[in-house]
C-alpha cells in the first residue's frame, strides 16, 4: 500500500485572537488527513497562545511552539525547523483554505512529480464581506522555473506569495525567509521556483486570503513600508547577475515597489511626507530613471506609463484629487 506524505503546515501566530480558530479549523478538517500542524506562537501577547493549547490538546497533529516575537520570517523559519513533512504549506493565521484544498495540491503534485505546486486564491473583504477570486492560474500545467519566475515577477496570475503554495521538504535544506523583514517571500519565492526546476498549477483557488485594515501590509506607513522596494532591489540585483533574461521582468517588480511607495508618501499627511523625505525624494528620482524602459516593457498600459510620467514628477496627488484618472496604486504583498 502506498504510503501517504506527511504535509507540514507551518502556521505563524501573532495578535490574531480573533481569527486563528477559524483558520486552524479550516486545516484540521481537511480532507486530506496526513497532516502535521505546527502553531508557532510569537510572542503573542493576547489570547493565542491558550487557544494554539487548546488545539494540541484536542488533536494529536497540532504542535506549538511558544517563542520570543521575532516578526513573520523567525517564525516561518521557526516552524522549517522542527518540521518533519515531506511537503511544506504556510498559511497566514487569519486566513482559511477550502477543504480539500490539501488533497487538491498533493494530487497535482503527484501528477507532474513536481517539488512545487501554485494554487489560486480569494480576496475576502473584511470590511465590506465580498469575496471575489483572486490571482489564479489559467490551466492545469508543470511550467518550467525560468518561465514561472517571470509570471511571478509580472503577477501574470500567481505571485510571491508564501502560502497559496506546497513545497517539497527538500527546498528547504539551505533556504530560509530573511529575518526583520516585511514582504519577505518576494526575495525567497523565486529562489525555492529556481530550485525545485518550476512547478505544477491548479487552475482553481482553494486560499481564502483576508484583506483587513490592520495588517502588516496596510498598516501605516513606516521604516517597514519600504522593504519591499529594498527586497525588490536585491531581487533586481541578483537576477541580473545570475539571469540576466530575467532582468526586465525583475525591473519591473522593483518599479512597481517604488512607484507605489512614492504614491503612498504623495497622499500621506504632511508629518509624515517630512519624515521620509529623503527616501520620497529618493524613489521618484528612481522612478524617473526607469522611464526610457517603462515606455517599451509591455506589461506596462498607456495608462500605466501615463501613471508612471505623472508619479515621477510629482504630479499625483494633484490627478488624484480632480477624481478623473487615478486611485493610490494598491498592491498585495
Amino acid at each position: 500500500m502506498k504510503k501517504e506524505p506527511l504535509i507540514s503546515v507551518i502556521v505563524p501566530i501573532y495578535k490574531v485572537e480573533r481569527y486563528l480558530a477559524k483558520c486552524v479549523r479550516s486545516i484540521l478538517n481537511q480532507t486530506y488527513r496526513n497532516l502535521e500542524v505546527i502553531l508557532v506562537d510569537d510572542g503573542s501577547p493576547d489570547g493565542c497562545g491558550a487557544i494554539c493549547d487548546q488545539f494540541a490538546q484536542e488533536d494529536s497533529r497540532v504542535r506549538v511552539i511558544h517563542k520570543e516575537n521575532g516578526g513573520l520570517s523567525d517564525a516561518r523559519n521557526a516552524g522549517i525547523d522542527i518540521a518533519t513533512g515531506d511537503y511544506f504549506s504556510f498559511i497566514d493565521s487569519d486566513d482559511w483554505l477550502d477543504g480539500n484544498a490539501y488533497e487538491a495540491m498533493l494530487a497535482v503534485a503527484e501528477k507532474y512529480n513536481a517539488k512545487l505546486v501554485c494554487a489560486g486564491r480569494y480576496d475576502e473583504d473584511e470590511t465590506t464581506g465580498q469575496s471575489q477570486v483572486g490571482l489564479c492560474p489559467e490551466k492545469e500545467e508543470f511550467v518550467p522555473g525560468k518561465e514561472l519566475v517571470h509570471r511571478i515577477f509580472r503577477w501574470d496570475h500567481l505571485d510571491s506569495a508564501a502560502w497559496d503554495k506546497l513545497y517539497a521538504r527538500e527546498l528547504f535544506q539551505q533556504i530560509r525567509y530573511p529575518v526583520g523583514r516585511v514582504v519577505e517571500d518576494v526575495p525567497t519565492t523565486y529562489r525555492l521556483v529556481l530550485l525545485a526546476g518550476g512547478g505544477a498549477m491548479l487552475p482553481r483557488p482553494v486560499y481564502h486570503y483576508l484583506h483587513r485594515e490592520n495588517s502588516i501590509t496596510s498598516s501605516a506607513i513606516s521604516e517597514k513600508s519600504f522593504h519591499a522596494v529594498q527586497n525588490a532591489s536585491q531581487v533586481y540585483e541578483d537576477v541580473c547577475r545570475s539571469l540576466p533574461e530575467l532582468a526586465p521582468d525583475a525591473r519591473y517588480l522593483l518599479i512597481v515597489a517604488q512607484k507605489y511607495i512614492v504614491q503612498t508618501l504623495d497622499l500621506e499627511e504632511k508629518a509624515t511626507r517630512e519624515q521620509f523625505a529623503k527616501e520620497h525624494a529618493q524613489y521618484r528620482r528612481a522612478l524617473r530613471g526607469h522611464l526610457g524602459f517603462a515606455m517599451k516593457y509591455d506589461k506596462f498600459s498607456l495608462l500605466g506609463r501615463i501613471e508612471m510620467v505623472i508619479t515621477a514628477f510629482g504630479l499625483f496627488p494633484a490627478v488624484v484629487h480632480t477624481g478623473r484618472f487615478f486611485k493610490k496604486s494598491s498592491k498585495k504583498s
